[in-house]
């Protein structure tokens, strides 16, 4: 699908092992637009800028809000400069609520697992998450960063409910939610 100026211009957004690189991989694929990982952005902005707070470590909502805070200022500049381009944005710590208000004729989808158990996911990036950060962290540390994306998953099931933004749960079929969303753009 694309936008009133005819681009392919999409947002994926969710809980981290949901699913959003396997989607934006997709969406690459089928419509050969660049794709910008928001990861590496935080990395670079935690290591660079560290006093800025832009950081992956914000493992409760709380701090989790406050990095979106600090960091929409940069996404909504890069989202202005790409007006005219096709691409698809990708990550977890975007403003969502506040880039639907100001960017509605992007086309937004969300990926998460409100449904699951924190055993369910740590199983689930044991067995597929080989290459991922989540490797480096211990059972104990992993079991406490998937109590919070359940929890975020909820939140942002919720706003896409109140939203209408399309939301995919991922936590117990997660090819066929790929799918499901492919076939909305």
């Amino acid at each position: 699908m694309t936008d009133t100026n005819g681009h392919h211009q999409f947002v994926v957004t969710g809980a981290s092992t949901a699913g959003k690189s396997t989607f934006s991989h997709e969406l690459v694929k089928k419509y050969y637009v660049q794709h910008i990982c928001i990861d590496p952005i935080v990395d670079a902005f935690q290591t660079v800028f560290p006093e800025l707070g832009i950081t992956h470590d914000a493992p409760d909502l709380q701090r989790h809000f406050a990095v979106c805070r600090k960091f929409k200022p940069f996404v909504f500049k890069m989202l202005d400069e790409l007006k005219a381009d096709d691409f698809v944005l990708e990550g977890f710590r975007l403003p969502l609520d506040d880039m639907r208000a100001k960017y509605p004729h992007l086309q937004y989808f969300v990926f998460a697992f409100p449904t699951a158990t924190v055993e369910e996911r740590l199983a689930a990036c044991r067995k597929h998450d080989v290459n991922s950060w989540t490797n480096l962290m211990s059972d104990d540390e992993l079991r406490a960063s998937m109590t919070f994306l359940i929890e975020e998953s909820k939140r942002l099931e919720d706003m896409c409910a109140r939203l209408g933004i399309p939301f995919f749960d991922t936590g117990k079929e997660y090819w066929p939610q790929i799918e499901r969303a492919l076939t909305l753009t």
